[in-house]
């Protein structure tokens, strides 16, 4: 008996030592080569903190979503305003449980894992309450936590598109690069009309006017010149389109003389108001030729739970983009869940870069999926990703899914021999850097 221990406890010790001392498997070579990439983050809306106090569930705006889907009503306004951590706590906790398969819940771990040293895949009672508390502290000196986090995590800049405050060019951080939203140029057209004055404050304040009268179509088409004047001379990098959440990304090509006619009319229907739209939409296409900006369009899934997810398919964009031949279009998320239509475009147009940004945070596995067909079909050059996020504690739990999804795919490509070391980490350094140094001219 003593002799089949001694047998059975080498045995064990070879066994132990064998697995200990294996080589780093070629996913955590790639891993290791991504974490050390000086990233640069080509969608985010970053801002300072709006509010006084926070729990985990505002900054993790996208987990907040997963809860109401798992059936939690959204909070009312008195508990708002009360904003008590132990209170929301006790709020979510029934519906948290059901969502620990999801991939927003594992970018909302992540966040708490690489910033505040949390361990294990849950949260207790106790680790909401002592994170919250910590993220008070932290953004009462917001500029110090950044300086922090962007070091650790190894960030170069983020392209911040503020989405609450478009005409806002004044940025205080080195961190940020200004990303111009176009959609309430767009959006306010009509109503401007109607008004017979611009109707965006903010706008006229980035103008440093009190009023532009609107007669007709060219003294608006003279107002959208001023302001991009004004936000190019500020340093924007891109134009963003966000009117997917507004309305269907089916953009015609329509000649100024029909929107000029439509733009005067007395009475202007829904019909005749989206013509006018679509023609802003080709104006603004003219301006980012003019000015060399690429155009940032959020395609695919919208965020929230308003079940308007047919809007935003990314080939309802196939009319402009084959008519805008010279303008560089970046389509966002994967177009998931029509993620094929969305590589299609890319492969089929020049002219077409694709950004994977917030698909990890959507589904991992549709993630690593899809870079796997993206690699298939398009030039690698053409791929860029983002966070998505409104946070710096958010954005370094993003950061770290998707340098996940990327050494995942990279490494099992690796393992099948479809690529070498050298183009792995060719690819790894476009995606995460080198890309949007050319198509942005950073």
């Amino acid at each position: 008996m003593r002799k089949f221990s001694f047998i059975f406890n080498i045995t064990y010790l070879l066994v132990f030592v064998s697995f200990s001392c294996q080589p780093p498997s070629s996913y955590d070579k790639i891993k290791a080569y991504i974490d050390n990439i000086k990233v640069i983050d080509t969608h985010s809306h970053q801002g300072m903190p709006w509010k006084e106090k926070h729990n985990l569930f505002d900054v993790g705006m996208y987990m907040h979503t997963d809860l109401i889907s798992a059936g939690m009503e959204e909070y009312s306004e008195e508990m708002e305003a009360l904003h008590d951590p132990e209170q929301y706590w006790e709020y979510t906790k029934d519906h948290l449980k059901f969502c620990r398969t999801t991939s927003y819940y594992t970018q909302f771990i992540y966040n708490y894992q690489q910033l505040y040293g949390h361990e294990g895949i849950e949260l207790s009672k106790q680790d909401f309450l002592k994170y919250s508390a910590e993220m008070d502290n932290h953004f009462n000196n917001y500029t110090d936590w950044l300086d922090k986090a962007y070091q650790n995590e190894n960030i170069d800049f983020i392209f911040a598109d503020r989405v609450w405050q478009p005409f806002d060019t004044n940025f205080e951080q080195p961190y940020f690069k200004y990303v111009f939203r176009i959609d309430e140029l767009v959006l306010d057209a009509v109503p401007s009309v109607m008004k017979k004055a611009v109707v965006n404050e903010e706008a006229l304040a980035l103008l440093s006017v009190e009023n532009i009268s609107i007669t007709d179509l060219d003294s608006y088409l003279r107002y959208i010149d001023q302001v991009i004047k004004k936000v190019v001379e500020s340093g924007a990098v891109s134009f963003k389109v966000g009117l997917a959440y507004h309305r269907s990304l089916d953009i015609e090509i329509v000649n100024k003389e029909t929107a000029e006619r439509l733009f005067v009319q007395p009475t202007i229907t829904d019909e005749d108001k989206k013509v006018i739209q679509d023609y802003i939409v080709n104006y603004l296409m003219e301006q980012s030729i003019r000015y060399t900006l690429p155009v940032q369009i959020h395609t695919g899934y919208l965020h929230g739970n308003n079940g308007l997810q047919d809007r935003g398919h990314p080939m309802k964009l196939l009319k402009l983009i084959h008519h805008y031949k010279n303008v560089k279009f970046v389509l966002f998320h994967g177009g998931y869940p029509w993620t094929g239509d969305f590589i299609i475009l890319a492969k089929n147009r020049p002219n077409v870069y694709i950004d994977i940004v917030w698909m990890a945070q959507l589904s991992r596995t549709a993630a690593t999926r899809t870079l796997h067909e993206i690699l298939d079909a398009i030039p690698y050059n053409k791929i860029c990703w983002g966070t998505d996020v409104g946070y710096i504690d958010d954005a370094v739990g993003a950061l770290e899914l998707n340098r996940e999804v990327v050494a995942t795919v990279l490494s099992e490509r690796l393992d099948r021999g479809w690529i070498n070391r050298e183009i792995a980490e060719d690819i790894a350094t476009r995606i995460f850097r080198k890309n949007a140094i050319d198509i942005f001219n950073l």
